[in-house]
């Protein structure tokens, strides 16, 4: 060793170096148990709940905090598509605003000073699927008479049905139309031309029937059967005759309204059900003729209103009622039938049956008062010739095609 390496001193080591990693370690973990505590610590806060305000802590959940004034509110119900109560209470139990805003996830913490209000819950409408379909027009009634025409072509329209997969119920939601379906109701006014339309129901009757024709042949007359489609396949022969004889052959329906119709009127029945009286009605007479059925047809009972006209539009294209009715299914004798047929005018349509039972009454008043009308002048028609005599547009007012909506 050397004198200068002897005499050199050694540096000194700064002591305090070495214990720099252990305080930025402590530093560290009272920072973090800071902000730890900082953030976990259940701060005190004030809240407003319908109105009151409320101590809370920052920590507190809308659920906690909206917990006693749950006790006063009313749960909403489940609807069906109808509007018919499925299950009370089924619906959203609350409905909770948190500074005027809806608010779902009540697990949230409330924050200082918020505004929460809490009210009773909403009903909920079942869940559903939705068919879009296409509908007959709606149909006007204009006028009075005996005669009911289709005179203005409505345009169909579209329904909007819903159907509840919980409830099962179909609800039309909403129906729109361009423009209506007007049906005429008119007497036919024959400017003094002495015709008269003879009508005969229910038929035909293997008695009775025959009887009338050989009547209406000996006095030249023609008259129109509003026949039941079930009677027409019983006695296709009879029918035939009429139609070959230049009766006109039209339908009163396949079973005069039976079942849901209770035999009194299509109104008691579906669409469906009423489209295949008259459909089935047609079919009966085209078997028995070999023609086409007349569209002109007369509802039982009469009863025709605006929902069976727009179940029939395009399936027929009049329906027939009458200006004398003769009442002569009550069987009232054939004196009074006769008197009733006597009072008829030019261009009136009488309503007699040749089916339904015994018609012996009717067939003997009729025999009586042909001849007599006729040494009167009178001639008697079907009813399509009878139609010959109306306008075509059978004065009807105009209807302006616009977009009418249902809801």
């Amino acid at each position: 060793m050397t004198e200068t390496e002897l005499h050199k001193k050694p540096t000194p080591r700064n002591s305090s170096a070495r214990f720099l990693p252990y305080i930025a370690i402590v530093v560290a973990v009272v920072l973090t148990a800071a902000i730890v505590f900082v953030a976990l610590y259940p701060w005190p806060c004030t809240v407003s709940v319908n109105g009151k305000d409320e101590q809370v802590t920052i920590r507190t959940t809308l659920q906690d905090a909206i917990h006693e004034e749950m006790r006063f509110l009313t749960a909403g119900n489940l609807m069906a598509v109808d509007g018919s109560v499925i299950e009370e209470g089924g619906g959203t139990p609350f409905t909770l605003y948190v500074n005027g805003k809806v608010i779902e996830d009540v697990d949230a913490v409330v924050h200082p000073d918020d505004v929460i209000v809490v009210e009773d819950g909403v009903d909920k409408v079942e869940e559903f699927t939705e068919e879009r379909v296409e509908v007959n027009p709606p149909v006007l009634m204009e006028g009075t008479g005996a005669v009911h025409r289709y005179t203005n072509v409505g345009v169909a329209g579209h329904a909007l049905y819903r159907t509840g997969k919980t409830s099962g119920i179909v609800f039309e939601e909403k129906t729109e139309y361009q423009g209506a379906e007007v049906v005429r109701n008119f007497n036919v006014d024959t400017h003094g031309d002495k015709v008269i339309a003879l009508t005969f129901d229910d038929g035909p009757w293997e008695e009775y029937t025959p009887q009338i024709l050989d009547i209406l042949r000996d006095n030249e007359a023609k008259g129109t059967f509003f026949t039941v489609g079930t009677r027409v396949a019983a006695l296709p022969d009879i029918v035939k005759r009429a139609s070959d004889e230049g009766h006109q052959i039209c339908t009163h329906t396949w079973d005069h309204a039976s079942g849901s119709g209770k035999g009194l009127s299509l109104d008691y029945m579906s669409a469906e059900e009423q489209l295949s009286e008259v459909l089935d009605g047609y079919n009966a007479i085209e078997q028995a003729t070999g023609r086409e059925a007349s569209h002109v047809f007369r509802a039982p009972g009469g009863n025709f209103t605006e929902g069976t006209a727009s179940v029939l539009v395009g399936i027929v294209t009049s329906e027939i009622g009458w200006n004398i009715d003769t009442n002569d299914w009550q069987k009232p004798g054939p004196n009074v039938i006769y008197d009733r047929i006597m009072q008829a005018e030019p261009g009136n349509i009488i309503l007699m049956h040749d089916g339904g039972g015994d018609r012996s009454q009717t067939v003997e008043a009729l025999r009586n008062a042909l001849p007599k009308l006729r040494e009167q002048g009178y001639r008697f028609i079907t009813i399509d010739e009878l139609l010959t005599y109306a306008p075509q547009e059978a004065n009807i007012a105009d209807v302006v095609a616009q977009t009418v909506e249902v809801a």
